[in-house]
């Protein structure tokens, strides 16, 4: 014999001041997973996304994988162009960490900045102009997340303002987004105009671009046998790769952050069953005594707990979409959005559900163990 739902939802009204701050532990606990789970897939993902498998990069040996600081000769995309078939598209690049004064705000800001030809468009395809035009000498290109990385003002980097690049003053000529990469924080220029801004002379890489069907082959035959520019060959998504394990610890502490939430919100739960249930004890006592089962009041228990989990979690939820969705986090020289999408919004649910049940266990285990007598003395 079971209790119908109908006792589930009056015990929820029974106690109102009792059930709102429950609900709103829920949605607190919920908006938290959905904050963290769209931190550690936003990393991720900005990352990943960049990441292309028709594209490889040509770096100097010693950079050991780090773009800033590889060099490489001047030309090396020419010369990859006319030498290794199968590559469709090369895009020699300078990157670049400058010092940016952004008028109206306090001092230099630190900003990535990429020296680019115009195949760098052809290259990197998640690029999409959004506003303005191509850079030209004296121009720059601002990344959507650019001013969230340096901490200024949006309205500040708008088409027509004026950037101070290592002393020398830049028009801003349009804006570009590249969802889902960590593109988005940079700014973008004409590579022999950075090249004169930092007096270097070589490139940092070289990105090469194959032809449908085509694969690295050729590029590492070309790498093994130039010895004299002394190279090293990496596919896009090891690349990428590379730079999301690097960032592994960062990730790792934002999951053990989650599990400590968790945790915290389980410990709530069992505390707030408990309680519930010693209101109560005489209560259910009376109905074990009845002939109801410790099965039956403990479904009942566990429906009033995915009541107010469900109702916790959509209002965690709507304000984690709400605030969040959209939103980016500085991280170093760069920025990446976070990822408030479907996988990380179920993932919050699922454990706000879970939690609210588990909490329940301990407080139907007492009951189960206390005699029906003893039960109804109690005070």
């Amino acid at each position: 014999m079971g209790l119908s739902f109908d006792y589930a939802l009056l015990n929820l009204g029974r106690r109102p001041t009792r059930t709102v701050l429950t609900a709103v532990s829920s949605a607190l606990v919920a908006a938290l997973l959905v904050c963290t789970a769209a931190f550690v897939r936003g990393l991720e993902q900005s990352f990943t996304g960049a990441a292309q498998p028709d594209v490889a990069l040509l770096l100097s040996r010693v950079a050991e994988g780090d773009v800033l600081r590889s060099s490489v000769q001047a030309g090396l995309g020419a010369l990859v162009r006319a030498n290794v078939p199968g590559v469709a598209v090369v895009s020699e690049e300078v990157h670049l960490a400058c010092n940016v004064t952004v008028p109206g705000s306090d001092g230099a800001r630190a900003a990535m900045v990429r020296g680019v030809t115009p195949a760098a468009y052809q290259v990197h395809d998640a690029v999409t102009l959004t506003e303005g035009t191509l850079p030209g000498p004296g121009e720059v290109l601002v990344g959507r997340l650019l001013a969230r990385q340096m901490r200024v003002d949006p309205s500040r980097l708008a088409v027509g303002e004026t950037l101070v690049l290592e002393g020398a003053k830049h028009r801003v000529s349009g804006h570009f987004a590249a969802p889902g990469t960590a593109i988005e924080a940079e700014m973008w220029t004409p590579l022999e105009a950075l090249r004169g801004i930092a007096r270097r002379p070589d490139a940092s890489v070289v990105f090469a671009r194959l032809e449908p069907g085509a694969d690295a082959r050729a590029l590492q035959l070309f790498v093994d046998r130039r010895l004299d520019l002394e190279l090293s060959l990496l596919t896009s998504e090891q690349y990428y790769a590379d730079l999301a394990r690097y960032l592994a610890p960062i990730r790792a502490l934002a999951m053990a952050m989650a599990a400590l939430i968790a945790g915290a919100a389980f410990l709530g739960g069992v505390n707030t069953a408990a309680a519930a249930v010693q209101d109560r004890i005489r209560e259910l006592a009376t109905l074990r005594a009845l002939g109801f089962s410790t099965g039956a009041l403990w479904r009942s228990l566990a429906q009033e707990a995915v009541l107010l989990g469900s109702f916790g979690a959509l209002l965690g939820l709507a304000a984690a979409r709400l605030f969040l969705d959209g939103g980016a986090v500085r991280l170093a020289m760069g920025a990446f959005t976070l990822g408030v999408d479907g996988p990380a919004l179920a993932l919050a649910t699922v454990a706000t559900l879970a939690l609210a049940l588990l909490g329940t266990l301990p407080a139907l285990l007492r009951l189960h163990r206390l005699p029906i007598a003893a039960a109804l003395a109690e005070d």
